[in-house]
């Protein structure tokens, strides 16, 4: 079986924003996501506990947020490629059925979702990852996995590719012909 790791935030709808607008009720000092160069930038503005409690508020209310224009072509083209294509999120297992009923309800194509503060474990038994995670990426890559990501602030300088688009990512998946893998 050819397995796809695809992560959500970032890679499949713009958390940054919603994280950006709901962080700056908490710290109005809170920089803006462009200026986000080191991914654990939210160390300098808000206590892990304030941090965390603000995710799991955004991954509960998963529902009102809008995937990426390209998203649903993405993974429908993945799962057209062959790919068993699983969900990856650093979540809390209690959100999972907000991420289900997000999943389905913009026809995000998938056939696992693995939910976990430790993606890394999924690594093993994939051909590819896609995630905005310097760690996950950096990961990846080190173990020979085939990984990219959308362009970020915190993952413009690794070695990994990043891109635009979802719809780059797949170009980039197609030449790499990960589709005709066994």
């Amino acid at each position: 079986m050819k397995k796809i790791i695809v992560d959500i935030d970032n890679t499949l709808w713009h958390f940054a924003s919603i994280l950006y607008e709901r962080m700056k009720e908490i710290n109005p000092q809170i920089t803006q996501p462009s200026e986000w160069h080191d991914y654990f930038f939210w160390r300098s503005y808000l206590t892990p506990k304030e941090f965390y409690k603000v995710i799991k508020g955004i991954h509960r209310d998963q529902e009102m947020f809008i995937p990426y224009p390209d998203a649903e072509l993405f993974l429908s083209s993945l799962k057209d490629m062959g790919f068993h294509i699983t969900i990856a999120s650093h979540r809390e297992k209690e959100t999972l059925h907000a991420t289900v009923n997000w999943l389905n309800r913009y026809n995000l194509v998938f056939d696992e979702v693995h939910l976990s503060y430790d993606k890394s474990v999924l690594l093993d038994n994939c051909i590819s990852v896609i995630d905005d995670s310097p760690v996950i990426l950096e990961k990846a890559a080190n173990s020979g996995i085939i990984c990219c990501g959308l362009k970020m602030p915190w993952n413009d300088n690794g070695i990994y590719n990043v891109f635009d688009t979802l719809t780059e990512i797949l170009h980039y998946l197609r030449a790499k012909k990960l589709h005709e893998a066994k």
